[in-house]
């Protein structure tokens, strides 16, 4: 039997602590108030404890907190903490989002894209751009988004396909394909999982034409002299790199990344094993191609044997770890620089629709021409498949067709067919 009267209700130096009938310690204290003026409020412990001592370590934690500053009254406290944990349970897109990139094993190039598109196309922030002041007025622009259905405050379990059908209406679909396909195939990626975390019942994400991927690109190849009109276009510090792009089909990242190391002049080879990618806003990151294949040494053309020569004497970083290609604070260039640089090239060669990128579709289809097969054009260009190789095999092949109606044509001309 629990005995009452004095020793049940027990009073510390600050606060109270009282036995209550079923056993457990209830805790409470006077706080708050203008003495003689307005009285002070008693707050209670929102649960009982099942030690006097556990009671009393309430209180002063209660007691630090008042003296520090940081008290609020303990039922808001514990409302809050039941906010959190029912959001926990219940996570915004934006929420369940970034916690499935925190886990995610995925290269920082796609988690650069990932968190871009979260950003701008699934959150609706505004373009950084869009936010800086005219320099010539001083008068801030309004705001670019580019959505005005945003969907990362929506409950993941609440997000349903009209909203999604709403949100992918009001992207720039026409302007920006290739990004809002991107947006679009994460946020179906973020859904997938939920359904899997058993967060829904369903992927809500479902447009018909949403997120397929966009068709090739029809790329007429360069001829041999606009490469060389563009290259002669180019800082001449970064003139070997439309060359190295062209003629042993790499790709930017991979150009930008080259070292003396990376040269063999003796055997004539060029040795991919690195690249440098975007990892984030003005971040860069050094990194292993994607794939093994993407590791592979290249034989340079003979033609190019010189100029090579001659970049390395005028042009290269000192020491085997020396940069082919560099900016003025001796970096890696960036691949806005190396874009900017590029199109000004262009325009110079009076050359236009033509990435950088596209220089490897010029090498390959030559190198098709000239005879390589599918396994060689894998080598060369470090795809895994022979899909790729196939698209500049079949160039390859129509000229090939060429060659041997001219063929025909000179075995029969002058010569009459088989008699009857």
């Amino acid at each position: 039997m629990i005995r009452r009267g004095r020793a049940a209700y027990q009073r510390s130096r600050w606060g109270s602590v009282r036995r209550k009938a079923s056993g457990n310690f209830q805790a409470s204290y006077r706080h708050g108030g203008i003495p003689g003026v307005v009285p002070s409020s008693v707050f209670t412990a929102s649960t009982t404890f099942q030690t006097e001592g556990d009671a009393r370590v309430w209180l002063e934690t209660e007691r630090r907190l008042i003296e520090s500053g940081q008290w609020t009254p303990p039922a808001e406290r514990e409302a809050a903490r039941s906010r959190l944990a029912a959001s926990a349970l219940r996570p915004t897109v934006v929420a369940y989002a970034r916690q499935w990139l925190d886990l995610a094993d995925i290269r920082p190039t796609t988690r650069a894209r990932y968190e871009a598109s979260l950003r701008i196309y699934i959150c609706g922030e505004p373009l950084a751009f869009s936010l800086r002041a005219n320099p010539r007025t001083g008068k801030r622009a309004k705001p670019k988004v580019w959505t005005d259905q945003p969907l990362g405050d929506v409950p993941l379990a609440d997000l349903d396909r009209a909203q999604v059908q709403a949100w992918w209406r009001s992207l720039p679909v026409m302007q920006r394909r290739r990004s809002c396909d991107l947006a679009y195939q994460f946020l179906k990626t973020i859904c997938l999982a939920a359904v899997d975390d058993g967060l829904i019942d369903v992927n809500p994400v479902k447009v018909k034409g949403a997120g397929k991927p966009s068709r090739r690109r029809s790329i007429e190849p360069l001829t041999p002299t606009q490469v060389r009109a563009i290259a002669d276009a180019m800082p001449d510090r970064w003139r070997l790199g439309v060359l190295f792009g062209a003629w042993c089909a790499l790709r930017s990242g991979e150009v930008r990344e080259l070292r003396r190391k990376d040269i063999d002049l003796n055997r004539g080879v060029v040795k991919v094993t690195r690249g440098v990618v975007n990892a984030g806003q003005r971040t860069q990151r050094i990194g292993e191609p994607k794939t093994e294949a993407g590791v592979r040494t290249v034989r340079i053309p003979a033609s190019m044997i010189d100029p090579v020569r001659v970049h390395l004497h005028d042009h290269a970083q000192l020491g085997q770890e020396g940069l082919l290609f560099w900016r003025d604070d001796g970096g890696n260039v960036t691949d806005t620089e190396w874009r900017a640089a590029w199109l000004r090239a262009c325009a110079s060669a009076d050359v236009e629709g033509v990435r950088f990128h596209d220089l490897r579709h010029v090498g390959l289809t030559y190198t098709a021409l000239a005879g390589a097969t599918i396994r060689e054009l894998q080598a060369v260009a470090g795809h895994t498949t022979p899909g790729m190789a196939l698209r500049y095999q079949e160039i390859a092949e129509d000229h090939m067709a060429q060659v041997v109606k001219d063929l025909d044509a000179l075995i029969t001309e002058g010569h009459p067919g088989p008699r009857d």
